[in-house]
């Protein structure tokens, strides 16, 4: 009896020890949670502000919605004709499209709030993340608004009132299995903040310096062909240099991020007449004397191809004045082995040109907003990346 008491003193005390270490382990697996909770938190807060802002405008606007709904509901209550099979109150036609536009608003609202946030909150993938999202939710909207207006249009066919059956739940699980690869893709293709700035400004617009060149009308089709090819390939480098490249840095809790993007200039070739708007600022005395030179091209003379070969290899004064005198002296070796080797190009140029200029002039300065602009505008080509534009002294600040 003795060595029973014995041996459940010492099985109690084995299982009091237990429950502590099983306590303890609960403690600590709650304090890793808990700092876990914190760190992300702390990391993810620019997006998490941005997703509350969007979320109470969307209750407000959803606030408004079950208003009308309600409305609706007590006009319903004596119209039997408004009930669906089942005896439940028809979802009204407009809610579900009001939802998804207080969706993509609420969306929208969103993602202004994140992009306008103080720079020291964001890390510098944020504003990507945040444009997956938003990219995301408007694949989610588009899914619904395909599985609403399919649903209607059945109803429709079969003679029945275009809301007397709700959406089939498969079309949420559609909409759930592209939400995750339409965020992946967003998130990885959306533009850096250098990135978003070009795309405001070509939405917004910007000063820009147009010019023209009058041809001479063309005796048949392939002397045009081979005009217009030499005179694009004339103002190339122009196109290059009258590009702006535009730069962002961020410095904030995570460190500091730096950003280029260029905002390229616009050409558009129509019949006889050549426009040009440029995106950058060049010097207006060196502008007027560049259209001199050109025109004095197309009249014969052969002295303005020095003039031109020199200042198509001449970077921008922007970029010029950014270099020490090392560079400098290296960037004018560059630019005399640049003007030899373009003066031999322009050779040929300027006999095909030769005739063919009538008059260049420089317009005055104007606002012009590239996007959504038509009628045959193209942007010249750039290299893509931030290391290939910092490393192009031509583009323009």
């Amino acid at each position: 009896m003795r060595g029973n008491g014995v041996q459940r003193r010492m099985g109690g005390s084995h299982a009091r020890r237990q429950q502590r270490g099983h306590a303890a382990l609960l403690v600590l697996g709650g304090v890793v949670m808990v700092a876990l909770g914190v760190l992300l938190f702390w990391l993810w807060l620019p997006l998490l502000i941005a997703v509350a802002a969007g979320g109470l405008v969307f209750v407000l606007l959803s606030q408004v919605g079950r208003i009308g709904w309600m409305l609706e509901g007590r006009r319903a209550l004596r119209d039997p004709a408004l009930r669906m099979e089942d005896g439940r109150l028809r979802t009204p036609v407009w809610l579900p499209f009001y939802a998804m536009l207080a969706a993509l608003v609420a969306t929208a609202c969103g993602w202004m709030v994140l992009f306008l946030l103080p720079d020291s909150l964001h890390p510098a993938e944020m504003v990507q993340m945040g444009t997956g999202l938003a990219g995301a939710i408007v694949v989610l909207v588009a899914v619904w608004l395909l599985g609403q207006l399919s649903t209607g249009w059945s109803l429709l066919r079969q003679g029945q009132a275009w809301n007397a059956r709700r959406m089939s739940p498969e079309w949420w699980v559609w909409a759930a299995i592209a939400f995750v690869p339409a965020m992946l893709a967003m998130g990885l293709l959306a533009p850096d903040r250098a990135g978003l700035q070009a795309w405001g400004l070509q939405w917004r617009g910007y000063d820009s310096q147009p010019l023209r060149i009058q041809l001479a009308p063309a005796s048949h089709p392939e002397q045009a062909r081979l005009r217009d090819a030499a005179l694009l390939e004339l103002v190339q480098p122009l196109l290059v240099q009258g590009s702006r490249r535009i730069r962002a840095s961020m410095r904030s809790r995570h460190g500091s991020s730096h950003w280029t993007a260029a905002l390229p200039a616009r050409y558009r070739l129509q019949g006889d007449v050549l426009d040009i708007q440029l995106a950058g600022r060049l010097d207006p005395e060196g502008l007027q004397h560049y259209a001199q030179q050109l025109q004095q091209l197309g009249a014969g003379d052969h002295a303005a191809l020095r003039w031109l070969a020199a200042a198509q290899c001449l970077p921008a004064p922007s970029a010029m004045a950014a270099l020490s005198a090392a560079a400098r002296r290296a960037q004018g070796a560059q630019m005399q082995a640049c003007a030899q080797q373009r003066s031999q190009a322009l050779q040929a140029m300027g006999a095909q040109l030769q005739g063919q200029i009538l008059q260049v002039e420089l317009l005055p300065l104007a606002h012009y907003r590239p996007w959504p602009r038509r009628g045959g505008w193209q942007a010249v080509a750039l290299p893509t990346g931030d290391e290939a534009l910092n490393d192009l002294p031509m583009l323009a600040h």
